[in-house]
């Protein structure tokens, strides 16, 4: 690459991101070979839903991994970055047949092969999206390895673990009671259902007894009741203890309700007395289960009633719930009403309510791999960074249950299970041309897909080409790192592990990043619908992907959650924008270019270069040392202090002039400290440091493909710090001391005593004052032995201006004050106030005077 020393005065990254994303990829820079002799290490992105574009989280998480995979291929290893999207089968399908509502459409009239055709070509069109968006962030993923989790080989992949599981005895078909999304008519996981408060109403309702009397029992949802099938009370209520083993009648219904003892009813929730409804509610079917209670299901699955011969037939649920209110009041069985506050699930997808209901559906049965699972962190093969999210896998294994794979969408990996013309059942990975059993070639499909979290928790192996023994496979498995939210600790990570233990005997990855969620300003959640979300394309049109990865790198990792605040991101905007400038000034110096390595002979000479030298080797361990501990913004905050408090604001300031003559140790210090900042910056903000690192003298390859910085404490210097130190402490006092005198930014005589020659022409060349023998008036130092004077009248201006102002503010408070009026109406509070004010300026009037003197 060519050095260009004519550099445009800011740093605009609007000018150079794009290009230099084309030219790493046109080199084939992101490409991981999986025959490499070098040490490998993977990545495979957790894909993102194709539904729609990326989100401020995404943003984020791509800027943590990116820093990895640039930070390893400088470090010496084989990186694979491995990209990919996911099918989101039931968002996507919201997408679609919104899309057909408008059209006027349903995906019946269409038909399952036209409306497949429709998805897919939204996916194409969606995919390039997100590619494009992780493009901009500067992702360097290898895009000649994209996966997609409805392409061809994934696809297989899916059919072959279902199978698998299958042919272990571990898939079952099943009625339970499972979450029902009305408007999807499929069932989704506990993990999917999204909370919300609703003011809802309380009704008490009389359920005769035979042989005489009543139980009252408090329901919200009195719709359900004409699926009761029994009554239950805690056996240790004194209350309700004579009524267990009697029956109860359902009002509008007639059907008889044994009343069962059980110690799950909570005796102070309403009355007491629990109506049981085994088949609308998870907790009324475990009841049922331990009582043998028949099962009704009271509900269709558009959400409507299904109660044959009750005029409640087909109603909505709440026009139901009106009607049986009327119809319970007129026959006087409805005792009173009360507001009720309660959370109530939705669906996190398209937010209708959730109806608990019993469907029969696919299981896959958890156990065996839960254990393994377990014993793999008792093993320690899986290290949570933070430690504490450990706790939150854990708890949800050791309470594992088995897991509904079985949805009944249109969209996603279709169930490899078909029946033949005379009933008997087939399962494999392609379609079945003979049945084995009777030899009939006719066949139907089930009509089920699989949870998206089914296929998704493959990720780790099946884009690596499981289940043929592969290059990739063989290289990159185990790979190294997952990084995501904690809200899908659960719902992926969880059986991401399960899945890798039992299909290639390894866990999938050996660290676990779980980064921090990022809120809105207000702390609330980010959310498009809110209308607090942020679009990080807008925050890239603003402030460059450099800037953004910085600010995303420095809160990736906290310890709580963090509210978004953009002015940090700015700050971040400055920061490449110094980086910029440092590197113009020094581009500006004469001479030849400098060597590789500063001399040692001449770094030796001045302290400036040695201290200098000293920080640079400690940014280097610190930044490495975050990067390897996963905690980020200790090495971001260690790069930005030495690069802008350290080596800008001190060292570049301390050499400028010896720059300007051509000083050669000053050149190859000022060199080898850019040439190896930009390395260790390059993960953070990889286009600005890819833009000054071509400018830099020599020739160069790209930054990406430079070794990463080993200084191995090389240049630690503690004296040369020590005495650094004191001169910034010097140096920072006599510049308070001239801002506090108005003095002008240069001038003054300083006198020092008990420091080197050194330190105090260094002093006095930073400070911008006369270094002189010997001092009998001025302001003495705190720092050093010492006085500093400022020229006679330097702060005359300044103070003048300041004491006519107080002057005129004394003016308004005396004559507020002479006025009898003012004081008689006025509260005594404020009348004080006002003479504590007028003491205090005349206070400041006196000091100015002094200052005179």
């Amino acid at each position: 690459m060519t050095t260009e020393p004519e550099m445009p005065k800011a740093f605009d990254p609007q000018a150079i991101e794009a290009g230099w994303y084309a030219r790493w990829e046109a080199d084939g820079l992101f490409v991981a070979d999986a025959g490499s002799d070098k040490p490998k290490f993977a990545m495979c992105f957790p894909p993102p839903n194709i539904t729609g574009e990326l989100h401020l989280g995404h943003a984020l998480q791509s800027a943590i991994y990116d820093l990895l995979a640039r930070y390893k291929r400088m470090a010496g290893f084989e990186v694979l970055f491995l990209p990919g999207y996911d099918h989101a089968a039931i968002a996507t399908q919201n997408v679609i047949e919104k899309q057909l509502a408008r059209e006027g459409k349903t995906k019946e009239d269409l038909g399952r092969e036209k409306f497949d055709e429709r998805v897919n070509e939204w996916y194409a069109q969606v995919g390039a999206t997100i590619i494009n968006q992780l493009r901009l962030l500067g992702a360097s993923m290898d895009w000649t390895r994209l996966r997609f989790t409805m392409d061809s080989r994934y696809y297989r992949s899916v059919m072959t673990a279902f199978v698998a599981f299958y042919d272990e005895g571990w898939i079952y078909r099943a009625p339970r009671i499972v979450n029902w999304c009305p408007h999807d008519r499929s069932a989704i996981s506990d993990l999917e259902i999204e909370w919300q408060e609703h003011r809802d109403t309380l009704y008490f309702i009389k359920y005769p007894v035979e042989g005489g009397g009543e139980v009252t029992i408090a329901t919200v949802r009195p719709e359900t009741m004409l699926a009761d099938t029994g009554v239950a009370v805690n056996p240790a209520d004194a209350r309700f203890k004579a009524l267990i083993g009697k029956t109860a009648v359902l009002p509008l219904v007639g059907r008889k309700l044994p009343i069962v003892g059980d110690d799950s009813v909570e005796m102070d929730f309403g009355t007491g007395a629990l109506k049981v409804t085994p088949g609308h509610d998870p907790l009324d079917y475990e009841i049922g289960m331990r009582h043998g209670l028949d099962i009704v299901n009271g509900m269709h699955p558009d959400g409507s009633m299904n109660v044959p011969d009750l005029p409640y037939d087909g109603m909505t649920a709440l026009e139901a719930r009106e009607r049986i209110v009327a119809d319970l009041k007129e026959l006087g069985l409805l005792v009173k009403e009360e507001p009720y506050v309660h959370e109530v699930g939705h669906c996190d997808r398209c937010h209708a309510v959730i109806e608990p209901l019993i469907s029969e559906q696919w299981w896959l049965r958890m156990r065996e791999m839960r254990d393994d699972a377990l014993a793999a962190s008792a093993a320690g093969d899986v290290r949570w960074h933070p430690e504490r999210y450990e706790r939150t896998y854990l708890d949800w294994m050791r309470g594992l249950h088995d897991w509904n794979i079985g949805r009944q969408l249109w969209l996603g990996h279709r169930v490899p299970v078909y029946y033949c013309a005379n009933g008997h059942t087939v399962v494999s990975v392609d379609a079945p041309t003979e049945c084995p059993e009777c030899d009939s070639t006719e066949f139907k499909q089930d009509p089920d897909v699989l949870d998206t979290w089914f296929s998704s928790a493959l990720w780790p192996f099946a884009t690596l080409g499981w289940p043929d023994d592969t290059d990739d496979l063989r290289a990159f498995y185990p790979t190294d790192v997952n990084c995501t939210g904690r809200d899908i600790i659960n719902l992926w990570i969880s059986r991401m592990i399960m899945t890798g233990l039992h299909f290639m005997g390894e866990v999938p990855f050996r660290d676990e990043v779980i980064h921090a969620v990022v809120q809105a300003a207000d702390g609330r959640r980010m959310s498009k619908s809110l209308g607090t979300g942020v679009d990080p394309r807008d925050l890239l049109s603003k402030y460059g992907a450099d800037a953004f990865r910085a600010w995303a790198t420095s809160v990736a990792m906290s310890t709580q959650d963090v509210r978004f605040d953009e002015t940090r991101v700015e700050g971040y905007r400055r920061f490449a924008n110094k980086l910029w400038n440092a590197t113009r000034l020094v581009l500006r110096t004469p001479g030849l270019p400098p060597s590789d390595t500063p001399g040692t002979l001449e770094a030796r000479e001045h302290l400036e270069d040695r201290w200098i030298l000293s920080r640079l080797s400690a940014a280097n361990r610190d930044i490495t040392e975050g990067i390897e501990n996963f905690k980020f913004q200790e090495s971001i905050n260690a790069a930005y202090g030495f690069a802008w408090n350290e080596l800008c604001d001190w060292y570049l300031e301390a050499v400028k002039e010896r720059l300007r003559e051509g000083d050669s140790a000053a050149q190859d210090v000022a060199y080898f400290c850019l040439d190896n900042l930009f390395r260790m910056l390059h993960p953070f903000m990889p286009f600005v440091t890819e833009e000054l690192w071509s400018r830099l003298p020599g020739g160069r390859d790209y930054v990406m493909r430079a070794a990463w910085p080993n200084l191995h404490d090389r240049y630690v210097d503690p004296e040369s710090e020590q005495e650094f130190g004191t001169v910034i402490a010097i140096v920072e006092e006599v510049r308070g001391h001239r801002q506090a005198a108005g003095a002008p930014p240069r001038g003054g005589q300083l006198q020092l005593e008990g420091v080197s020659d050194k330190i105090a022409r260094l002093v006095a060349r930073l400070a911008v004052v006369e270094l002189v023998d010997d001092l009998q008036k001025g302001t003495p130092l705190a720092a050093a032995a010492g006085r500093v004077t400022f020229p006679a009248g330097a702060g005359d201006a300044r103070r003048d201006r300041e004491r006519k102002k107080l002057e005129d503010d004394l003016a308004k408070v005396e004559a507020k004050l002479d006025n009898s009026e003012f004081r008689d109406k006025a509260p005594a509070e404020v009348v004080a106030g006002l003479e504590d004010r007028a003491a205090a300026i005349r206070e400041s009037l006196d000091r100015l005077k002094g200052q005179d003197s």
